[in-house]
């Protein structure tokens, strides 16, 4: 838990993320006193790196697995020549994975925090993926009409300003036959108090780092860690998806995998 940084018990980077969030405990109240957010640039490079850490065995270890376990998904993925699109993929650890799972696509990492992805872009250098393996420091805007085969987003929607914008330009990106899939907190169905452990901590999450990160930038839904299934749903209609199916994936750490349906 403490000294394997390949075990998916992993978590000695979580003491460095709340240090990245208690020096920010000031700007943090601020914050909450005036509706403004605390950005990711803000956090800074310990927030950053943690964060990348705690998900790095999940992704390499379990992600392929999980993939392969959803027939549709997988066979899009299986396509010779498919194109594929991480959205919100920070330090590539998610791009590195998809890129090693399906060798015969090429994979694009996009996220709107530079320092992410040159943190990204050396992660595959030392992968030997760079080849095709690709990042971009841009939003979801330039993904372009129907021009991916699959598109992802990894723990990443809750924390997003305007999700609906960035989901309606994966709709509009997607091919015909193509798949959808965000992945974020496996919270529960509904808000029932007292919660369990894991509500707790999720909400814990949400109040230090998610919900300020995506409050700092005007106007934002404000959603935080914990996004329930209905809010997804509702993001995902509002941007020109059909329905949310929660996907039949095994245990995936905090996470739960939803198909997005056209």
């Amino acid at each position: 838990m403490l000294t394997d940084s390949e075990s998916l018990s992993y978590l000695a980077p979580l003491a460095r993320m709340f240090g990245a969030a208690a020096v920010q405990l000031p700007a943090l109240l601020d914050a909450y006193r005036t509706g403004g957010g605390v950005g990711w640039a803000e956090f800074g490079v310990d927030m950053r790196e943690s964060q990348a850490d705690m998900n790095r065995p999940w992704f390499l270890h379990q992600l392929a697995e999980v993939l392969a376990s959803v027939p549709d998904v997988d066979a899009v993925l299986r396509q010779p020549r498919a194109r594929i699109a991480d959205i919100g993929c920070g330090a590539g650890w998610s791009s590195i994975a998809l890129s090693h799972a399906y060798p015969e696509s090429s994979v694009e990492g996009w996220d709107v925090d530079a320092p992410s992805i040159e943190l990204a872009r050396a992660n595959a250098l030392t992968a030997g993926l760079t080849d095709r393996l690709t990042f971009s420091s841009a939003d979801a805007s330039g993904l372009g009409e129907a021009s991916y085969d699959a598109l992802f987003a990894f723990e990443c929607v809750h924390d997003m300003p305007r999700a609906v914008e960035v989901l309606a330009a994966m709709r509009r990106a997607v091919r015909s036959s193509g798949a959808v899939v965000v992945m974020d907190e496996a919270v529960a169905d509904t808000f029932a108090p007292p919660g369990d452990d894991l509500e707790k901590l999720m909400y814990g999450f949400s109040l230090f780092v998610c919900l300020q990160d995506g409050m700092s930038s005007q106007p934002s839904a404000g959603t935080g860690t914990v996004m329930r299934v209905d809010t997804l749903r509702a993001y995902a209609r509002e941007a020109s998806f059909s329905d949310v199916e929660v996907l039949p994936t095994e245990e995936f750490g905090f996470w739960r995998f939803y198909s997005l349906l056209p």
